[in-house]
């Protein structure tokens, strides 16, 4: 199978259409980015032998030879083309399975993984709800981890009550990650207290884990929240954190502090 450089070619196409248009801002020629763009997909290309660049995946049903030119493409370090991602999404279920164990599969490079992380995002298959939880429940600094986390945040929060069941056996950046996804789907007492818990256990994330309580919208956290606003150890970001997770909740944070000396505060007041 033949691989083609669309974004080259459409950059070419782009520049080529700028010189006949002579005299446009740059803001003019951003406002006409989707009608280059769809002017090129659906206008009959010569390096494609005379077919459109929009059509040219349409060939393409198998999920092996949609897998092999995603890998192609990855292998190569040409950028996918948008006709072919949505090709493959427009597959969709077939092309679940293979996606999934693409996805799955460590000995993969990750930008190839993350891209059939996205693609099983917008096919929207319930089927790779597991591989989602596996890979949100993985190690730190994990970009997988995070894509994986973000699917599930916006997900039907079917998958909530097995993500707080392994929360235990987890490293500690997988439960911020689960924390951080069950703030969308209040109603379990585990996910406040769990909350709670890493607000009063973990000094150096206290902003973060504040502004999880805020979101999740339990009033019940407005005192543990206030109770750190006099500590004398608390950095100013910290504590404007602190405060607006307690205005968030419905809750009176009191006179606001002044911070003298933290660089933040200065800063901010020096603007």
């Amino acid at each position: 199978m033949k691989i083609y450089d669309f974004d080259e070619k459409f950059y070419d196409y782009a520049r080529a259409w700028m010189a006949m248009h002579p005299g446009m801002t740059e803001k003019q020629v951003e406002d006409s980015y989707n009608e280059i763009m769809m002017n090129w997909l659906n206008a009959p290309a010569k390096w494609l032998g005379g077919e459109k660049p929009g059509e040219y995946f349409q060939r393409y049903s198998d999920p092996k030879d949609l897998m092999k030119l995603l890998e192609e493409y990855d292998k190569r370090d040409i950028g996918l083309p948008e006709p072919l991602y949505s090709r493959v999404v427009a597959v969709g279920g077939e092309c679940v399975p293979a996606l999934i164990r693409l996805a799955a599969d460590a000995q993969r490079p990750t930008s190839l993984r993350a891209t059939a992380l996205a693609i099983l995002r917008d096919i929207d298959s319930p089927d790779a709800i597991p591989l989602y939880m596996d890979l949100a429940c993985g190690d730190a600094d994990d970009e997988l981890g995070d894509m994986a986390a973000d699917i599930l945040s916006a997900s039907d929060g079917s998958g909530i009550e097995a993500l707080l069941e392994r929360y235990e056996a987890v490293p500690e950046a997988a439960q911020t990650r689960i924390l951080e996804i069950c703030t969308n789907f209040p109603g379990d007492d585990r996910i406040f207290n769990h909350l709670v818990n890493k607000l009063r256990n973990r000094p150096d994330q206290r902003a973060l884990y504040a502004s999880f309580l805020g979101k999740l919208g339990d009033a019940r956290a407005v005192e543990p929240l206030k109770s750190f606003l006099s500590l004398s150890d608390i950095s100013y970001l910290d504590y404007i954190e602190l405060r607006n997770a307690v205005e968030e909740l419905g809750g009176d944070p009191g006179e606001e502090r002044s911070f003298y000396g933290d660089p933040d505060f200065e800063a901010m007041r020096n603007m």
